[in-house]
């Protein structure tokens, strides 16, 4: 099955101060770190970048410095996130028949949680990760607890989410149809009557949102090398 991946990162960085996935952590950016394990995976056939206009001679200095075989096209992004995927849907190999997605600040991601979801996908139209609740959670309103969420039902998502190709495009027609905006591309599919399933990874998979994230994701780096 061939199998698009694509990297969403053309964010501007406004909570974090900079562009955080063209940030150096240990001399290098991070999203070099994240495109290893979609470059070395004999399961993806191809990888496209999502970018902003402005970043293209950076990203490609990028990909020469990794010097890879594999097919990667750059993609001028939107907006939105959602936007930037869109954008990214009408560059993918017409033969492809997955789609993975995965947030191009979670650098962490290893080769092997790629591959598995991707396996996993063969009797789902859509296979996500996450890991369940282990905090007690508690609506509030108005800063007064109005109920206590039973956790087990409860579960953190993360990326790589994977698709069938098919289901995402007509997931994606079906938002633009009913005005949707999904914070992640499984709410999509959900919204559209799609079955996706969650299987439990346990890996250190950790998303850079804030600064105190990137304090953690250098001891993280440093531990690792």
């Amino acid at each position: 099955m061939i199998t698009s991946a694509i990297i969403p990162a053309a964010g501007s960085g406004l909570r974090f101060g900079e562009k955080k996935q063209l940030k150096e952590i240990n001399g290098k950016p991070l999203i070099y770190y994240t495109l290893l394990p979609f470059i070395s995976s004999k399961m993806v056939d191809e990888i496209i970048i999502v970018i902003s206009n402005d970043d293209i001679n950076i990203i490609n200095s990028i990909i020469k410095r990794i010097n890879s075989k594999k097919s990667i096209t750059i993609v001028e992004g939107s907006s939105t996130r959602q936007g930037s995927i869109k954008n990214a849907l009408k560059a993918i190999n017409h033969q492809s028949k997955c789609i993975c997605i995965h947030d191009a600040v979670r650098p962490f991601i290893q080769k092997e949680l790629i591959e598995k979801t991707i396996s996993s996908l063969q009797e789902y139209d859509a296979v996500i990760v996450g890991n369940k609740a282990t905090d007690t959670l508690k609506e509030v309103s108005n800063n007064l607890i109005i109920n206590t969420i039973d956790r087990e039902k409860i579960w953190y998502v993360q990326t790589p989410q994977v698709f069938l190709k098919e289901a995402l495009l007509s997931a994606y027609k079906y938002a633009d149809k009913e005005n949707i905006i999904g914070t992640d591309d499984a709410t999509l599919l959900e919204k559209a009557g799609y079955e996706v399933k969650i299987i439990n990874d346990k890996s250190i998979n950790y998303k850079i949102t804030t600064k105190e994230d990137w304090i953690v994701a250098e001891a993280i780096f440093n531990n690792i090398n």
